[in-house]
C-alpha cells in the first residue's frame, strides 16, 4: 500500500513538473498513465483536469469537467477538487454551456460549508464576486488580466526584473495562500526570461505601447493608397500581432501555473480573512479610457479613409482627348477610303468596359492600302481583365491571318500596357501593337519591313502619343 501511494505521489510530481513547464499534454500522459494503473487518486484528477482546462479550448474544458467529475466521485469532500471544478464552471459562459455554469455557485457554496474561511472558500468568493454569483452586489473588481499587469507593472517600476522577479518569489513563499503574490512570482519570472524586453517594455508601459500600435497600423492603412501599393500589403498591420500573442500566452500560463501551485498547509491559511498583502488595482483613469477611445476612432478612422481613397483609386481612369495630326511618320491622314469605313463598322460595343468612345484613323497615300491603321476607344477601362490584349490580338478575323510571334512591349509615358505581334495576311508580313491602360485601349498595324522588337514597339508608341492626348483636367493617372 505504501509503495503505491508513493507511485502516485511520484507520478504527481511528474504531472506537476511538466504542468508547470507548459508540457500539459506531458502532464495529461502522466496522470492518465498513473491513474490507469493505480486507480483514484484526488492529486492526479486535479492535475489532469487543470491540464485540460490550461489549454482554454472546449474539448478539454469538456475532458476536464469528466477528469473533476470522475475524481470527485471517488473523494467527494476534497476541497482542491470541488475548488477546481467550481472555478471551471463560473468561468464557463452561460449561453454556450447553461448547466456548467450553473453548476459554479453550486459547488462554490460546497467548498464554503466544508471549510468556511478557508483559502479555497476565500478563492472562489472573489471568483464568484467578480462573475456576479452567489447573489454578490457592487462594484465589479478588476479582471485577472488587469490586476496581472497593474502587479508586474509596479514590481517592474520599483526594481530592475531580475531583482523583482527575486522580491516577488520570495514574497510569494512567505505568504502561499495569496493568489495575487503567487500570480505576480510567476509573472515577473517569465518576463525575466531571455529576449523577453519588449515584452517587459509592453507591461510597463501599455499605454505608448498601444498608441505606436495603432501608429503603426494607422500608418500601414494610410500608406497603401499615398503609396499606390498593393492591398495586400494592408497585412502588414498584422506585424505587432505576435508579440500581442506572446504576451497573451505568457500571462495565461503564468496565471495557470499559479492556480495550479500546491495547497497552502493549514497554518499558512487564516481562520478570518486577512487584509490584503497588495494595494487594490485602480480602477480605469480618464486618461486610460480617452486613449482607448482615440486609438479606436483612429484606427475606424484610418480604415475607412484607406478604404475609400484605395476604391476611388481603382475606379479612377485618365481621361483623354482623341485629336489626330495632318501627318504621322511622314504619312497623311485618310479622312475616308474602305478600309476606315470598314474598320468603322467593325468598333462593335463588345469592347471590354462601358462608358466608351471609339476612333479610327489610317495613314497613307493609298486609301486601298493605308501605310498605318490606328483604331481604339476612350473611356472607362479599370475592369478590364488583364488577359484584355491577347484576346485583342487573338480576334483579328481577317482573311489568310497567320500569326507568326508576339511579345510583351514597354508602353511609354502614357503607361498602361503594350503587347505587340508579328503576322501575315495574305501572305504579307504586318506588325500590329495593341495598348491598354485605365482609360484608353487601341491598336496600331503597319507593315513589317524586317523592324527589330524595340523599334517596332517604339512606332507603335509614337504613333499612339501623337493621336492620343492626356486631359489634365480630370481622372488620374492610369
Amino acid at each position: 500500500m505504501q509503495a503505491e501511494h508513493e507511485e502516485a505521489m511520484s507520478a504527481y510530481a511528474e504531472a506537476e513538473r511538466n504542468f508547470r513547464a507548459g508540457r500539459f499534454a506531458e502532464a495529461r500522459n502522466a496522470a492518465r498513465g498513473a491513474l490507469a494503473t493505480d486507480g483514484p487518486d484526488a492529486r492526479l484528477s486535479l492535475i489532469l483536469g487543470r491540464a485540460h482546462a490550461a489549454e482554454d479550448d472546449d474539448d478539454h474544458d469538456d475532458r476536464a469537467e469528466t477528469a473533476y467529475r470522475e475524481g470527485l466521485d471517488s473523494f467527494p469532500d476534497d476541497l482542491d477538487l470541488l475548488t477546481a471544478y467550481a472555478e471551471l464552471c463560473l468561468a464557463s459562459d452561460y449561453l454556450e454551456r447553461p448547466g456548467r455554469h450553473r453548476r459554479g455557485p453550486e459547488l462554490a457554496l460546497r467548498v464554503t460549508e466544508l471549510a468556511p474561511g478557508s483559502q479555497q472558500a476565500l478563492r472562489l468568493e472573489q471568483r464568484a464576486r467578480h462573475g456576479g454569483s452567489l447573489g454578490f452586489r457592487g462594484p465589479r473588481p478588476p479582471s485577472p488580466q488587469r490586476t496581472q499587469l497593474h502587479d508586474a507593472r509596479v514590481a517592474l517600476a520599483a526594481a530592475d526584473p531580475r531583482s523583482a522577479a527575486i522580491q516577488a518569489g520570495a514574497r510569494a513563499r512567505a505568504h502561499p495562500a495569496d493568489d495575487r503574490l503567487a500570480v505576480l512570482a510567476e509573472t515577473l519570472d517569465a518576463l525575466n526570461g531571455p529576449g523577453r524586453a519588449p515584452l517587459r517594455w509592453m507591461v510597463r508601459a501599455p499605454l505608448a505601447t498601444a498608441l505606436l500600435r495603432a501608429a503603426w497600423c494607422a500608418g500601414v492603412l494610410l500608406s497603401v493608397p499615398a503609396l499606390h501599393l498593393p492591398g495586400w500589403t494592408r497585412l502588414a498591420v498584422l506585424a505587432p500581432l505576435p508579440a500581442l500573442l506572446l504576451r497573451h500566452s505568457l500571462l495565461r500560463r503564468a496565471r495557470v501555473r499559479a492556480a495550479a501551485r500546491p495547497p497552502a498547509p493549514p497554518e499558512a491559511t487564516p481562520s478570518a480573512p486577512a487584509l490584503p498583502s497588495m494595494p487594490p488595482v485602480p480602477a480605469y483613469t480618464s486618461r486610460e479610457l480617452a486613449t482607448g477611445a482615440a486609438i479606436l476612432v483612429g484606427l475606424v478612422a484610418a480604415s475607412t479613409v484607406s478604404g475609400l481613397w484605395s476604391y476611388r483609386q481603382y475606379t479612377a481612369y485618365p481621361h483623354y482627348t482623341v485629336a489626330a495630326p495632318e501627318h504621322v511618320r511622314g504619312f497623311a491622314r485618310q479622312d475616308a477610303g474602305p478600309v476606315k469605313a470598314r474598320m468603322e463598322s467593325a468598333m462593335g460595343p463588345d469592347v471590354p468596359g462601358g462608358n466608351w468612345h471609339p476612333y479610327v484613323y489610317t495613314y497613307g497615300t493609298d486609301p486601298e492600302h493605308p501605310a498605318i491603321a490606328l483604331w481604339g476607344a476612350t473611356g472607362d477601362f479599370h475592369d478590364a481583365p488583364a488577359n484584355a490584349l491577347r484576346d485583342l490580338q487573338e480576334s483579328i478575323d481577317e482573311p489568310g491571318f497567320t500569326p507568326r510571334s508576339n511579345w510583351n512591349a514597354d508602353s511609354g509615358r502614357l503607361g498602361g500596357t503594350m503587347r505587340c505581334m508579328a503576322y501575315e495576311v495574305q501572305g504579307a508580313p504586318m506588325l500590329n501593337c495593341v495598348w491598354l491602360d485605365k482609360g484608353s485601349m487601341g491598336t496600331v498595324c503597319f507593315a513589317d519591313e524586317g523592324q527589330d522588337h524595340e523599334t517596332t514597339a517604339a512606332l507603335a508608341r509614337s504613333v499612339r502619343e501623337a493621336v492620343m492626348h492626356r486631359d489634365a483636367t480630370g481622372g488620374a493617372e492610369a
